[in-house]
């Protein structure tokens, strides 16, 4: 099983190499061949009269014991909640820089009176 792994893995990479310069293509490609996979195993399921049930529970189940179920049907929103989640934080963050930055100016302001005061009661010596 090994080196059948290995020879796909090659080809893949050797693939992936060639059409990192024609992105367009390797997606044209990539959909073609998802279209013709489909629909070798929806044949192959029609020709074994599975019912639409059976598909359903089936494909539950081997996406399940992937590990894609989740990823491709739940996943999606937990990503989409996670980057709300995150641009609120970078909204408070901006927020809280902001009221520092407002903060160091009256800051900058009280020691600039307080060294104008020293600058005076040196002068006054």
């Amino acid at each position: 099983m090994k080196p059948i792994t290995n020879i796909f893995l090659s080809i893949e990479d050797r693939a992936r190499r060639y059409f990192e310069k024609m992105p367009f293509i390797q997606a044209l490609v990539a959909g073609v061949g998802v279209i013709i996979f489909w629909r070798g195993i929806w044949e192959l399921l029609d020709r074994t009269h599975v019912s639409p049930g059976v598909s359903i529970v089936l494909g539950c189940l081997l996406l399940g014991a992937v590990g894609v179920f989740v990823q491709t049907f739940i996943g999606n929103t937990i990503i989409i909640k996670e980057v709300k989640q995150e641009e609120k934080i970078e909204k408070k963050a901006m927020q809280k820089m902001e009221g520092e930055v407002g903060t160091e100016t009256v800051t900058l302001a009280q020691l600039s009176a307080k060294l104008d005061m020293v600058m005076k009661k040196i002068e006054e010596r």
